[in-house]
């Protein structure tokens, strides 16, 4: 993915059509207009030479009664929404760009244009109906509502002002904005989905007040005809639908929704409530007292020393799956030979010493569990000794938190049970299915084996001719090179085997005239070309074809010696003047006049038979004629000639160049030549451009004129090689396991069906992929996170996490599962993974490529399948292989920000150097963070939480693949390549615009404000509505530059500019929460 910053555009107006002609301006309801009804646009039409005026009345407000609601693209805030914010301002975007202004009855008044509908924001009353309108929903044609107090309507003179264009495209010129305008024309063209239209309410909201808001007429026309007036003739047409002051006012209402404002708080407040904090040390710790661990132990759990020595030792740090970076454990190392691991030791192996004492006869007792044993496969544990199993079951810290995951099984067994059973009934489906296909595949290996292995090559082509098109012969079916060959398809089919069977009539007779007669025999003959099916084919005497057209042709019956002297006339005639020559030197003077003049004589009069051979041989042979155009000589004088008249180019003024023609001129290219040809002694031997392109088109031409179908050349059909092709697809071993494969999800390889009790395993285990910090957190918060109360309100910090207490919770959740599987009699070993996942990782953005979705939901579980962890691993060092060891960081947000916005993107972003304008670097300055533009930049400058979690009502934790230490980056960086760190970044979600104002004034910068910083408060108490003609205080509105203040009422497009809320970043650098961490006390 990637990150970029949104961009739009905003028109004050959009027309399209017949609309732009309308020539009377807008008087923006401060006056009366020249038309009655509707606008009028002038038509002017020259009809037989008479010049035609006409006036053509457009479609206007009194004539729509509706707003078809599949246009209505998005409503903000959205209906039933009980929170909304109420600094921010109530709008409607309808699909159809130019919808707001198609009916207005004006003219744009310079860039002020007033939409024919307009948004009333009413407020509801509790009951609703009770505040400041009526409705009445049985109005015709049209619902109605009756607005009951005058203050509640805006000024009916500034609705140009709250309607506008949005584009979801940046333009940096005016010249691609009308570009984009423009496609819109276009039928079907993708930016059609870019633009819309907005129609914005300019009321104030109250706090935690309910409110209707109504899509309802601009204009007087449109008002009285959706109450179902008729007579609009008189009505002025800009005559808007309310005047100011004035109460009760009936509306048709073409679209309503209802909302409810909540708090004075949006996010850009929310976010500077966070107050980045040094985590306490003691946040994820606690003391729990072990002087009495119970089940007959007189020792306390002293399990090594914890300063100081004249604290209890027997009170240790209990820690949970998250603490502080500088959480330190209690005690920090444990002490194998303390007085309490041999106690501890004889308990938990006692049951596994009964059962060697009585060669397993004796019954199960019951003791203490060895968590996870059944996973190790080991059944005692050796304190002294290592491994994870050791480390869990010897330490009270470890065991406690295997003893939560035991009793959330015990709490939630039924519901766990019950997803168990049903999965595994997909696994009996599938194993029904399975042993089905083995029973089927091992009847269809007797039958091969006592039947079809019998047949003869021959023979088995004829009996499993139905299959040919199935079976490749490499690379085409055997049907196909069936088809190619000697032997027809209907040799194999089965109506020949029923006409030729052995003791079928017509097969008696064939067996009485050749005793040797099989039908294997007839297709060996068939496919070797011994014999056919029908005599060859022969074309009728009365079908013309070409040859026989050509034979018909003159010179085509020519004896042979007269066909050479013609096809050869040339070399004919030098002969014979060769001949006349020597007959001449030789003194035959008259005789070599006879033989010359013979020669040259019969050189003309055979052209016209020669022309007629060369016709009837290019008939009937159509190559010829491509080797001619290929070696005809080469022709260097070779050009086209225009036959045409050709049309001059108009120029101002022309000079004719003759051969006669002198100019003066003192430079060398005072005469120039657009196309020069020069012959040259090689050039005279070639062809010119055009003689070689129009000899490569002629013989492309003649090629596509002489293609004839090629006449297909039987082949033998190799009964052998088919024999082979077909046993071999036939094989049950082969065609079994791919039949078993696409109707059952194998997680192995399909070819097991070879070994059916290898088919899926015997001990198979469901698999649920539930967080499970839920229902450890739903115990307790403490268990999940101990002292959570240290963390104040309105913070932002560091924690990491514990993965030695998460692997020891997840032990203990599969080992009681496996208990609780056999008591319910499941098909379980108690080996089984059951419980992997820890974290949350739903709508986490994976980077890795490369992965199939199935090993992206792998890598991302919390442990490896318990049966694969060695017997000598540590606990907390079972992660997948491809994520990084050690412990993640976690970031902690307490507020009301992330609860009441849920979907806040935070991500975690590198650090950079700070760079003045000049480019030079300023180690002295806060380090700062680079725009991301390419997938490389986003992989290396961007991670995303990898999980994530949270305690109600408002704290949210997010874990990032990186240490503290990477975090925080280096100690003291001072040059570019030095390791800066990181940033986390809260950011509010982009892509839905918003509009209004800041709850109060917090300027960005102390020293310069923008519209950006303008807040409610920059307003005048009891302000109902935003006047254009009233800016903010002078304390604000001074400080703007020239540029920003005259936007203030200029048009509908800088006011929806000045009102745009800009989705809220806030970046905290790691080093915020990592330094000045109070350390606790040796």
């Amino acid at each position: 993915m990637s990150i970029t910053v949104a961009k739009y555009t905003f028109s004050s107006w959009l027309r399209k059509g017949i609309g732009n002609r309308i020539t009377e301006p807008d008087n923006l309801g401060l006056g009366a207009s020249v038309a009655k009804e509707r606008s009028r646009v002038p038509i002017d039409v020259i009809l037989n030479t008479t010049p035609v005026h006409k006036e053509f009345a457009l479609v206007g407000p009194g004539d729509i009664i509706g707003l078809i609601a599949d246009m209505v693209v998005r409503t903000e805030p959205r209906n039933l929404i009980t929170n909304f914010e109420p600094n921010y301002l109530p709008f409607i975007e309808i699909y159809d760009e130019d919808y707001l202004w198609r009916f207005t009855p004006a003219g744009a008044n310079g860039q002020r244009l007033r939409p024919w509908l307009t948004l009333l924001v009413l407020e509801a009353g509790e009951p609703e109906g009770t505040g400041e309108y009526t409705r009445n929903e049985k109005g015709f044609p049209l619902p109605t509502v009756t607005v009951t107090k005058a203050d509640a309507l805006p000024p009916p003179n500034e609705t140009w002002a709250w309607g506008h264009v949005h584009i979801n495209e940046g333009y940096d010129t005016p010249t691609d904005f009308e570009k984009f305008l423009r496609s819109l024309h276009e039928l079907d063209h993708p930016n059609s989905d870019k633009i819309i239209c907005r129609l914005i309410c300019p009321r104030k909201l109250k706090l935690k007040t309910a409110y209707r808001a109504f899509v309802v007429p601009a204009f007087e026309t449109g008002r009285l005809a959706g109450l179902g007036h008729k007579d609009l003739s008189a009505i002025n047409a800009q005559q808007p639908a309310w005047t100011a002051g004035a109460a009760p006012v009936d509306f048709p209402v073409y679209y309503d929704w209802y909302f409810r404002t909540g708090a004075n708080e949006d996010f850009e407040s929310l976010v500077k409530l966070l107050e980045p904090r040094s985590m306490d040390h003691r946040v994820g710790i606690r003391d729990m007292d072990a002087s009495q661990p119970g089940f007959g132990m007189t020792k306390g759990a002293d399990i090594g020393a914890i300063p100081p020595p004249e604290r209890p030792q027997s009170i240790i740090g209990l820690e949970g799956a998250l603490k502080a970076p500088t959480a330190v454990s209690r005690p920090k190392d444990v002490d194998p030979t303390k007085p309490f691991f041999a106690e501890l030791k004889s308990i938990l192996n006692f049951p596994a010493d009964v059962q060697d004492v009585s060669d397993g006869a004796a019954d199960p007792v019951v003791s203490p569990p060895i968590y996870g044993e059944n996973h190790a496969n080991q059944h005692r544990i050796d304190p002294a000794g290592g491994g994870w199993l050791n480390d869990l079951n010897r330490d009270p810290r470890l065991r406690v938190p295997s003893g939560f995951g035991t009793g959330v099984i015990q709490k939630n067994q039924e519901n766990y049970v019950a997803r168990a059973w049903e999965q595994v009934k997909k696994i009996l489906s599938a194993n029904r299915i399975i042993r089905h296909s083995v029973v089927a595949m091992e009847t269809v290996r007797a039958i091969q084996t006592n039947f079809t292995q019998r047949l003869g090559p021959a023979e088995m082509l004829a009996v499993f001719a139905p299959v040919l098109k199935k079976v490749k012969g490499s690379p085409t079916t055997l049907f196909h090179q069936l088809t190619q060959s000697f032997a027809p398809p209907a040799a194999v089919n089965s109506a020949m085997r029923r006409m030729i069977r052995p003791r079928g009539a017509y097969g008696r007779r064939l067996r009485a005239a050749n005793g040797a007669f099989t039908h294997a025999r007839l297709i060996e003959d068939l496919s070797a070309g011994r014999i056919t099916a029908a005599p060859p084919k022969q074309v009728p005497d009365s079908v013309i074809t070409d040859d026989r057209i050509a034979e018909q042709l003159p010179g085509a019956n020519e004896p042979a010696w007269l066909q050479w002297v013609l096809t050869h006339r040339l070399l004919s005639l030098i002969l014979l003047l060769g001949a006349a020559l020597l007959l001449a030197m030789a003194g035959l003077w008259w005789l070599a006049l006879l033989v010359a003049g013979a020669g040259v004589v019969g050189y003309f009069a055979t052209a016209e038979r020669a022309r007629a051979l060369q016709a009837a041989r290019s008939l009937a042979d159509p190559q010829s004629t491509l080797h001619d155009i290929e070696n005809a000589p080469p022709r260097s004088d070779f050009t086209f000639v225009v036959t045409d008249p050709v049309t001059p180019i108009s120029a101002t003024s022309t000079t004719e160049v003759t051969s006669t023609t002198t100019a003066t001129s003192s430079s060398a290219d005072a005469l120039h030549f657009n196309q020069v040809s020069m012959i040259t002694r090689a050039a005279a031997r070639a062809d010119t451009v055009e003689a070689k392109n129009f000899r490569v088109a002629a013989i492309r031409l003649n090629q596509r004129l002489t293609i004839q179908p090629p006449e297909p050349q039987p082949v033998r059909f190799d009964i052998a090689n088919a024999h082979t092709k077909l046993v071999d697809a036939m094989r049950a071993t082969a065609v079994f396991p791919q039949l078993v494969a696409r109707q059952v999800r194998f997680t192995f390889n399909p070819d097991w069906l070879l070994n059916p009790e290898h088919l899926i395993p015997a001990m198979a285990y469901p698999d649920f992929p539930d967080p499970m910090y839920e229902r450890l957190r739903d115990i307790s918060s403490e268990l999940f996170l101990p002292n959570l109360e240290l963390v104040p309100p309105n913070t932002i910090s560091l924690l990491v996490t514990n993965p030695e207490f998460i692997e020891a919770y997840m032990v203990g959740l599969n080992h009681e599962f496996g208990k609780e599987l056999l008591w319910r009699e499941y098909p379980t070993d108690q080996r089984g993974s059951y419980f992997r996942q820890f974290w949350d990782v739903k709508g986490i953005i994976a980077t890795d490529s490369g992965l199939t979705p199935e090993e992206q939901a792998d890598r991302y579980k919390d442990i490896v399948p318990m049966d694969t962890w060695g017997s000598a691993s540590q606990l907390g060092k079972h992660r997948h292989p491809k994520r990084p060891p050690g412990r993640q960081l976690v970031l902690l947000v307490r507020g009301e920000l992330l609860k009441k916005y849920p979907n806040t993107i935070v991500y975690a972003q590198k650090a950079h150097i700070f760079r003045r304008d000049d480019g030079t670097p300023d180690p002295s300055k806060d380090p700062v963070i680079q725009e991301v533009k390419t997938e490389a930049e986003m992989h290396d400058e961007i991670r995303f939480p990898i999980f994530r979690a949270e305690i109600e009502p408002d704290i949210r934790f997010f874990g990032f693949e990186m240490t503290p230490e990477e975090a925080k980056g280096a100690d003291h960086p001072q040059n570019p390549n030095d390791d800066w760190g990181w940033y986390f970044i809260i950011q509010e979600v982009p892509g839905e615009p918003r509009f209004g104002m800041d709850i109060t004034f917090e300027p960005d910068s102390p020293s310069t404000v923008t519209w950006d910083d303008l807040a409610w408060t920059k307003f005048g108490e009891g302000l109902r509505f935003i006047d254009t003609a009233q800016p903010p205080a002078p304390d604000f509105f001074n400080r703007l530059s020239a540029a920003e203040k005259s936007q203030w009422g200029s048009h509908s497009a800088d006011m929806a500019s000045i009102l745009y809320q800009k989705p809220v970043m806030i970046a905290v650098h790691a080093k915020e929460m990592l330094e000045n961490l109070e350390v606790p006390p040796a």
